[in-house]
């Protein structure tokens, strides 16, 4: 009898499992590359994000423990029905961003770093955003809207971004660091960051990715460029 033919696995799916990043990414164009390389400049055109928020005591990571992903993945319809009004469902773009909610401490990228002694009392607001396709929406009213409503739709202003650009897994010590790291880098060359800006991690890779072939950056939003 005829053998049963073996399921191959998805291009999609053995591709970020080698790093290759697939999904459409938001709109950008390279200003300029510092001539240290550890940075380079974007101009970001204006986009939409579906956001979340939340607020822990433990840091991003440590007090998430996936949930702002699972809501955010659920509104696009990953593994499951779309949790918005229409039940369409929106392909997953790349990066996955993070950061300080406004207003608290934004000056420290997206949570004490590991070995900190911050208060066991003392709460933060944190935010994640998916990126919305640029080639299916291109205003906040154009998305369909969440079911659950700790997930809002918002229109992100054109900007221009100090990006570096690391591998490794996206961990709160290495962000806090090479946030840190950008800052000075950006001085030095005497580029501004926008007052009040904060640093941002974006993660370009699901978590099955090896470690080494991750891509991750940290962005921070300059002014006079």
């Amino acid at each position: 009898s005829a053998h049963p033919r073996r399921r191959r696995a998805r291009p999609s799916v053995m591709g970020s499992v080698l790093g290759k990043i697939t999904e459409e990414l938001p709109r950008h164009d390279v200003v300029k590359k510092a001539a240290s390389g550890f940075y380079e400049i974007r101009r970001y055109a204006p986009a939409v994000v579906a956001e979340t928020s939340y607020r822990t005591s433990r840091g991003m990571f440590e007090g998430d423990q996936g949930g702002s992903f699972m809501r955010l993945a659920k509104y696009i319809g990953v593994m499951a029905k779309p949790q918005n009004d229409t039940t369409t469902a929106i392909s997953m773009t790349a990066p996955v961003l993070m950061s300080r909610g406004a207003g608290d401490g934004a000056d420290t990228p997206v949570g004490p770093s590991e070995g900190s002694h911050q208060n066991a009392f003392e709460t933060t607001t944190y935010k994640m955003a998916f990126f919305m396709p640029a080639s299916r929406f291109s205003k906040a009213s154009d998305a369909p809207k969440p079911t659950n409503p700790d997930v809002t739709i918002k229109d992100v202003p054109a900007r221009t971004l100090a990006v570096h650009t690391f591998s490794g897994n996206l961990r709160q010590a290495a962000i806090a660091e090479r946030g840190e790291r950008l800052r000075r880098a950006l001085e030095a060359d005497g580029v501004a960051a926008k007052e009040g800006a904060e640093v941002m991690a974006a993660g370009y890779n699901p978590p099955w990715t090896p470690w080494f072939l991750k891509t991750n950056e940290v962005m921070l939003e300059v002014s006079g460029m």
